[in-house]
């Protein structure tokens, strides 16, 4: 149950001088015990005249806390080339930019209690979720396509069992289905990460 909202700002000043700002939401409903729905909205970004430098590391919205399906490592030569970016990859590079918006609808329930109508955990604390995740990265050079710009906004689908350690990680495994890219099989992703 809840809502959490988040802005911060932030600017930074030396040897490069940038503005950083995010703006974050996220609400929980429970319709029905035990299943809850998360939705999330968050857009992070930077501005200013060093925002791209290329000190920096890019933003990227492939990670499975943004959006499921398009991993670092999913990407081949030949998914490049099918996609007809030539060397440098417009597939992949269009996860990478100063500014990012992401959108994420989830719904979860506690392993043991789907069995039995209640929001219970076990001993050893088991979420299976299914999701659905959007996002769009872009700089100030070139826009989302709705501006008239080159980025599009990649989106996925699927499903995950994520297993909390000990009050302090927390495991995921998933498998999605990416609708904006050349190889659309199903991604599988582990890794530990933070559950909104």
């Amino acid at each position: 149950y809840g809502a959490r909202s988040r802005f911060e700002l932030a600017h930074t000043v030396g040897t490069l001088n940038y503005t950083t700002a995010l703006l974050g939401s996220r609400r929980y409903f429970m319709t029905v015990r035990p299943w809850t729905i998360a939705v999330r909205g968050m857009n992070y970004g930077r501005s200013g005249r060093d925002a791209e430098d290329g000190q920096l590391l890019d933003l990227y919205a492939g990670y499975p806390e943004f959006v499921h399906g398009y991993g670092i490592g999913s990407f081949s030569a030949a998914e490049c080339f099918q996609g007809g970016s030539g060397p440098d990859c417009a597939v992949f590079r269009n996860l990478l930019g100063s500014r990012l918006a992401v959108a994420n609808l989830e719904v979860h329930v506690p392993v043991p209690g789907v069995f039995h109508n209640q929001l219970e955990y076990g001993r050893l604390p088991v979420d299976l979720a299914f999701f659905t995740d959007a996002g769009l990265v872009w700089t100030s050079g070139d826009r989302h396509d709705f501006l008239g710009g080159g980025r599009t906004v990649v989106r996925s689908i699927g499903g995950a069992l994520r297993v909390n350690l000990f009050g302090l990680l927390i495991l995921e495994l998933s498998a999605s289905h990416p609708y904006d890219r050349v190889d659309r099989a199903v991604q599988w992703q582990i890794g530990l990460r933070q559950g909104f």
